[in-house]
C-alpha cells in the first residue's frame, strides 16, 4: 500500500510539474514559425503535433498544425499533394468542429478548397466557408473586415465558377467591386467578369450552333413540367440530348436523376455518353476560366464508372469499359492497377472469347503503360547517370526526312524530334519570329496551352513573344514521342506575304508531371538561295533542321 501511495503521489507530481513547465500555445506557434523560416519545415509541424498533443482541446493548435502542413504541398511531388492536403483538411476540420467562429481556420480550408481542382473534392466545403465568413464579417466593426470581405469575394467568385454557377460568380465579384470601387481589386473582380462573359456567349453559340430542340426533346419536357422527379422521363430526356449532341445538357439532366434515384445502372450508362463526349471534344473556351476543367472530366469519367460497376459488378461489358478506361486515363487518376484487376477479372469470367481478347490486348496495354512509367522515372531522378542514356537510346523514334515534293515553293521545313516522353503528352509550340525578334506567326500550338492563354505557365517564352494573338488556326491535339514536320509558308499572322532577310524558327516544349523543359531555335535566312541549319542539343529535342526553299527549288 506504501508503494502504491508513493507511486500516486510521483504521478500527481509528475503531472502538476509537466503543466507548470509546458508551454503555452503562443510559444509553440512561434517556436514552429521560426523553424518554417529557417527552412525546417518538417521540425515545425512536428513542433504543432507537440502542441496539439498538450492542447487537445484548442481550436487553433489544430489550424496551425494544418497550416503548416499545408506548405509541404508546394514543393512535394504530384503524387503526394493530395495525400498532404488531406492531413491539412483533416486538422482544419478538427478546429472548426471545437470552434465554429474560428476565423484563421475557416480562411485556410475555404481557400484550400476553392484553390485545389474540382476532383479533389473540396470545392462544395470551400465555398461554404467563405459564405460563413462573409455572414461572420458583414456584421464585423473591424476596420480590417472590409479588405478581407473583399479577398472572401473574390475567393468566392473562383469557388462559384468552378461549379459552373456563372450568375453567382459574377455576383460576388460585383460585391468586391462595390467595395471598392476603382481599386485594383474591383478592375480584377472587373477582367474576370468580362471573361466569364465571353464565356459564356461563346458557350451559348455553341449551343445555338447545334439548332433548336428536337421534337422527342421538347415533348419529354412538357411531360416533366408536371412531373419533374419522374426519373424514368429525366433518363429519357438525357438520352435524347445525347443523341443529338447536346452533351453538356445532357449532363444536367443525368446527373437530376441520379440525385433522385442514385442506384439507377441506365442513369449512369447514359452520363458516361455525355461526360466522354464532353471530354472527347479536346480543349476548349472552358480551359481559359477553369486550367482543371479536363482533368475533372477525367476523374468524372472514372466516378462515374466506378458508380456503375459497384451496381452492376456483372456486366462484363462494363467491366471492360472501366477497364479501358483506367488505361487510357492520365497517370494522376490511378487507375491502372484496377484495370489489371478488371481485365483478369473478364479473362477469368465465362465472357465471349471476343471480349476476352480485348481484355487481353488492353492487359498488355497497361502493362506497357507501367514499364514506361519506371523508364521516365529513371530519365528524371537519374538524369545523368549511364542507366538514363539507356533510356534515350531505347526511346529513341530515329529521323524522317522532308519531301519537298509535296509542297509549292517558297516555303521552309521545320523537322523536329521530341526525343522523350512523360505520363502525359507535353506541351509544344512552334513560332517564327524575325531577326529582330518581333513575333511574326504561329506554326503550332497544342491544346491545352492555346486554350488557357494567359492562364497557363508552360511556355513562357511563346506565351511572351506571341501573346496568343493567331492561335485559333494552328491549335492542334498534343504531339509526343517521334518525328514532326511543320511548313511556314512565308506568311505572317495576316496573312501577308514577310520580306526577305533572317528569321528565327523556335520550338518550345514542357513535359509534366516532371516539368522538363527545353527551348531550340534555328536562325535561318530567307532569300533567293536555299539554306539549310540543323541544331543537335539538348534531349528533348534532340534534333532540328530548318530548311528554306526558294521558289522553284527542289
Amino acid at each position: 500500500m506504501k508503494i502504491l501511495k508513493y507511486l500516486l503521489i510521483s504521478s500527481a507530481l509528475i503531472f502538476i510539474l509537466s503543466n507548470v513547465y509546458a508551454k503555452d500555445l503562443t510559444e509553440y506557434i512561434a517556436e514552429a514559425e521560426k523553424l518554417q523560416q529557417s527552412g525546417k519545415l518538417n521540425d515545425a509541424i512536428t513542433t504543432m503535433e507537440q502542441a496539439v498533443e498538450v492542447y487537445p482541446e484548442n481550436s487553433m493548435a489544430y489550424t496551425q498544425l494544418g497550416n503548416f502542413i499545408s506548405m509541404q504541398v508546394r514543393s512535394a511531388e504530384f503524387q503526394d499533394m493530395f495525400a498532404l492536403c488531406s492531413q491539412a483538411f483533416e486538422n482544419w476540420n478538427k478546429a472548426i468542429e471545437l470552434d465554429p467562429y474560428n476565423v484563421m481556420a475557416r480562411s485556410l480550408r475555404g481557400g484550400w478548397g476553392i484553390g485545389l481542382p474540382k476532383f479533389a473534392g473540396m470545392l462544395e466545403i470551400g465555398i461554404e466557408d467563405q459564405e460563413f465568413l462573409i455572414s461572420m464579417l458583414q456584421h464585423s466593426p473591424s476596420p480590417e473586415a472590409k479588405q478581407q470581405l473583399i479577398g472572401v469575394y473574390m475567393q468566392l467568385g473562383e469557388g462559384y465558377q468552378k461549379m459552373k454557377d456563372f450568375g453567382k460568380a459574377k455576383g460576388a465579384w460585383n460585391k468586391a467591386i462595390e467595395l471598392l470601387p476603382g481599386s485594383e481589386y474591383a478592375e480584377s473582380a472587373q477582367a474576370k467578369i468580362n471573361k466569364l462573359t465571353n464565356v459564356e456567349k461563346k458557350i451559348q453559340e455553341e449551343r445555338e450552333s447545334k439548332g433548336p430542340d428536337g421534337p422527342a426533346i421538347v415533348a419529354l419536357k412538357e411531360k416533366l413540367e408536371n412531373n419533374p422527379e419522374n426519373t424514368s422521363l429525366l433518363i429519357e430526356l438525357g438520352i435524347a440530348y445525347n443523341d443529338e449532341g447536346k452533351y453538356d445538357q445532357a449532363e444536367d439532366v443525368l446527373n437530376k436523376a441520379i440525385g433522385i434515384d442514385p442506384q439507377n445502372i441506365d442513369a449512369y450508362k447514359a452520363l458516361l455518353v455525355s461526360v466522354e463526349n464532353l471530354a472527347a471534344s479536346g480543349y476548349d473556351i472552358m480551359v481559359s476560366i477553369d486550367t482543371d476543367y479536363r482533368t475533372n472530366l477525367a476523374f468524372q469519367i472514372m466516378y462515374i464508372l466506378d458508380q456503375a460497376v459497384e451496381i452492376a459488378p456483372d456486366d462484363i461489358e462494363l467491366r471492360l469499359h472501366r477497364g479501358v478506361g483506367g488505361v487510357e486515363m492520365p497517370f494522376f487518376v490511378g487507375k491502372l492497377d484496377q484495370s489489371i484487376d478488371d481485365m483478369n477479372i473478364i479473362l477469368e469470367s465465362e465472357a465471349p472469347d471476343s471480349i476476352k481478347a480485348e481484355a487481353k490486348y488492353w492487359l498488355g496495354a497497361a502493362y506497357k503503360k507501367k514499364s514506361m512509367t519506371y523508364w521516365i522515372e529513371v530519365a528524371s531522378d537519374f538524369e545523368d547517370s549511364e542507366v538514363a542514356e539507356l533510356v534515350y537510346k531505347n526511346i529513341d523514334p530515329g529521323i524522317q526526312h522532308f519531301n519537298i515534293k509535296d509542297y509549292k515553293t517558297p516555303v521552309v521545313s521545320i523537322d523536329f524530334i521530341m526525343g522523350f516522353t512523360d505520363e502525359l503528352p507535353p506541351q509544344t509550340a512552334v513560332w517564327i519570329e524575325d531577326g529582330d525578334g518581333n513575333f511574326v506567326k504561329t506554326i503550332y500550338i497544342s491544346g491545352f496551352s492555346a486554350n488557357a492563354k494567359e492562364v497557363q505557365v508552360n511556355l513562357p517564352k511563346y506565351a511572351k513573344s506571341s501573346q496568343f494573338e493567331d492561335v485559333d488556326a494552328v491549335t492542334g491535339a498534343s504531339i509526343d514521342l517521334g518525328h514532326h514536320i511543320y511548313v511556314w509558308n512565308l506568311k505572317d499572322s495576316l496573312g501577308n506575304k514577310v520580306k526577305n532577310g533572317e528569321y528565327i524558327v523556335k520550338v518550345e516544349i514542357c513535359h509534366w508531371p516532371h516539368v522538363k523543359y527545353q527551348l531550340v531555335q534555328a536562325p535561318i535566312k530567307i532569300g533567293k538561295k536555299e539554306k539549310k541549319v540543323i541544331v543537335e542539343e539538348g534531349k528533348l529535342i534532340p534534333y532540328l533542321e530548318v530548311t528554306y526553299y526558294p521558289k522553284g527549288g527542289k
